[in-house]
């Protein structure tokens, strides 16, 4: 349990990554405890495309949007896929399918900050290039990419902004703005979509 939280409490979001090679076992750990995630009746929904060779590398970097370009040094990229039809849809509407993947994205993400790696991810980016890129059929939609490398020290790659935010402090909202005890008490302002 002492590691799980340590993985929690240690687990950033780093931009500063370099492209040292990140080895074939080391991205099959990753993988391997994404998989073990739970899901809605054990379906499993996550289809992980492990992303490590330049071309397929340069055509998914191809796809980024400018604010990520820092993942461009990125030696793997994991492209998290899915469709509705792979999860539990509830009647009433609750289709569990991005949940999974959710859960699937945190085991790789806690794996790779146990590791010593950074695995941040991402939604700036232009879906239909990436699925072009890596074959992905129409009705599948990619959740995510999560960009693993190697940490560094070297910042003069990052943005101002992004150079602050690496030495900054973790933050996090207070509880009491995000947990409420037996009933929904919460104010919270519409946020532009973007």
């Amino acid at each position: 349990m002492q590691h799980i939280v340590r993985a929690i409490e240690r687990r950033r979001a780093r931009r500063a990554l370099s492209d040292r090679p990140i080895d074939r076992a080391s991205a099959g750990r990753l993988l391997e405890a994404a998989h073990l995630a739970p899901s809605c009746a054990n379906n499993q929904p996550w289809r992980m495309i492990a992303v490590d060779a330049p071309e397929a590398l340069a055509a998914v970097k191809a796809g980024l949007s400018k604010g990520n370009y820092w993942a461009k040094p990125s030696p793997l990229i994991v492209a998290f896929a899915s469709r509705v039809d792979l999860d539990c849809r509830i009647p009433d509407g609750r289709e569990y399918f991005l949940f999974g993947c959710g859960l699937a994205a945190m085991n790789l993400m806690l794996q790779a900050t146990e590791m010593g790696l950074i695995a941040h991810p991402i939604a700036g980016f232009r879906q239909s290039e990436v699925k072009e890129a890596l074959g992905v059929p129409e009705d599948y939609t990619v959740i995510t990419l999560i960009i693993v490398g190697h940490p560094t020290d070297d910042l003069t790659g990052l943005s101002e902004k992004h150079q602050a935010d690496e030495i900054s402090e973790r933050t996090r909202r207070p509880l009491e703005e995000v947990i409420s005890r037996n009933h929904f008490e919460f104010d919270d302002p519409n946020l532009a979509s973007g």
